[in-house]
């Protein structure tokens, strides 16, 4: 494996990360996700990201996430492969315990992820699970698999135009000469 990719033993203290608001960004393999894989086909490719801590308005600590690449996918209506572009970039606000989080208001205007921290946080496994929430529940393909889906299931247009009030009184009218 390059030497440029995240290692799954890769470690930040998050804390640290938002006071001195330092950045740290590289690439992460999809095969290195253990929990993509029955969700997306196998692949040798790579996800960016970036991380930056912050400090909130308020003094909080937190930290930006950033993911994007691409992420080849099965689509559910067509069942052929198909590409998802991942761009996703969260705002995290850090607390030092699950009470901690519990007592924090949530507004509803406010696109802020409230997440215990950790002076050890796995990186492998915190950008895993923004990938995983980016995923669309349903992968399909917006338009190009409309069209020739019949096709495949060996439809044809002269199946579609005919009635089928007409096969059913041409088995009753079959079921009358017995």
């Amino acid at each position: 494996m390059n030497e440029d990719f995240l290692k799954s033993n890769a470690y930040v203290d998050v804390y640290e990360l938002s006071r001195t608001k330092d950045t740290i960004s590289g690439r992460v393999l999809l095969s290195d996700m253990p929990r993509l894989q029955d969700l997306i086909l196998q692949s040798n490719k790579a996800l960016q990201f970036t991380i930056c801590g912050i400090v909130g308005k308020e003094g909080w600590p937190g930290a930006t996430v950033t993911l994007s690449g691409d992420v080849p996918l099965v689509c559910n209506r067509c069942n052929q492969p198909m590409s998802f572009e991942m761009n996703r970039e969260v705002v995290f606000r850090f607390a030092k315990s699950e009470s901690e989080a519990n007592q924090i208001p949530i507004e509803e205007d406010d696109d802020i992820e409230i997440v215990v921290g950790s002076t050890k946080m796995n990186l492998l496994e915190w950008l895993e699970e923004e990938a995983l929430l980016s995923l669309p529940l349903v992968p399909m393909h917006l338009e190009q698999c409309i069209e020739p889906l019949h096709i495949r299931l060996g439809e044809d247009e002269e199946n579609e135009k005919k009635n089928p009030f007409a096969q059913l009184k041409e088995m009753k009218n079959l079921r009358k000469a017995d």
